[in-house]
């Protein structure tokens, strides 16, 4: 009776490990959605292709890929936990919030990072745009005039007071609707900005490509980041360092620190010493013109 006892024990332990074993090996799905610092749709696609390889190399795992062109189904995706992985613009990867965990940095020509610009077909300057149509790429919405006003714009004017924000899917729309004379204006990383197109305001650097991990899944790409290959036309990811994007988030969020006002040296007051020396040459005295026109080492920088 032992013996059919214990054969029967095995079985059972085999069957209730078969299925753990097979969660363990189930497909990965690697999000792509890169609107901003990929312009072609094609190369965003064979991107997300060639990287889902890749991971499925690195971390023994069978990785599928799913490029998206609109943030709307990309963020729908990540809600309702389709998406393992994600390679995604900072901007849009910010506003997922705590669904997705940052990793590493995408390099684009060495760079991490990249500024963005407000172009233009006509002469002027951001002021004249006052009223005026601003193509933008749609993000989360109520996130979107933040990120112009907090990051691009640095706090120092409200975007969704001064433009009339138009949202469109990608940098590509937004250079076809400035040309077809649908928007004044048009937001797009400065690597992108054609010829013949005015640039009216550069922006600070700002984070680019991220890669993210969902539902815990930031762990196995942490631990896998050294195995896993560079696709172009990105580099090789360059893990976060600090708290880069942390700041990011916030800065999004909440806008720059208010700006401490700058002070400068006023001129010196001398007084006559005769007037000291004798009271009845005492009379009212003037600081030196001169000395009142010298130019402080110190100038504020607006």
């Amino acid at each position: 009776m032992i013996a059919p006892r214990s054969l029967l024990l095995g079985l059972a332990l085999l069957f209730a490990w078969v299925p753990a074993a097979g969660a363990a090996a189930k497909k990965a799905t690697l999000g792509v959605f890169l609107p901003t610092t990929l312009t072609d749709g094609q190369q965003r696609f064979q991107y997300a292709e060639a990287l889902a390889a890749k991971l499925t190399e690195a971390t023994g795992r069978a990785t599928a890929a799913k490029s998206f062109a609109r943030y709307e189904d990309f963020s729908k995706a990540v809600a309702e936990g389709i998406i393992d992985f994600a390679v995604v613009d900072s901007w849009a990867a910010v506003q997922l919030g705590a669904k997705a965990t940052p990793v590493a940095l995408a390099p684009l020509s060495g760079e991490t990072s990249q500024r963005w610009a407000i172009v233009s077909t006509a002469k002027g300057s951001v002021k004249d745009l006052a009223g005026k149509r601003l193509a933008i790429v749609k993000g989360a919405g109520a996130a979107d005039p933040k990120f112009v006003t907090n990051v691009v714009l640095a706090g120092d004017l409200d975007a969704k007071k001064h433009f009339k924000l138009t949202t469109v899917p990608n940098v590509e729309s937004a250079l076809k609707m400035l040309e077809a004379k649908g928007a004044e204006a048009a937001l797009v990383p400065l690597s992108h900005v054609p010829e013949g197109v005015r640039v009216l305001f550069r922006s600070s650097k700002v984070p680019g490509a991220v890669l993210v991990g969902m539902r815990g899944d930031a762990d196995d790409l942490t631990e896998n980041l050294q195995k896993l290959q560079p696709v172009a036309p990105f580099g090789a990811f360059v893990a976060v360092q600090g708290k880069e994007l942390e700041d990011f988030r916030k800065l999004l969020q909440s806008g720059p620190p208010r700006r401490q006002p700058v002070l400068v040296d006023a001129p010196a007051l001398r007084v006559e010493t005769k007037a000291l020396m004798e009271p009845s040459a005492l009379q009212p005295v003037l600081p030196s013109f001169a000395d009142a026109l010298e130019v402080s080492a110190e100038q504020p920088d607006d």
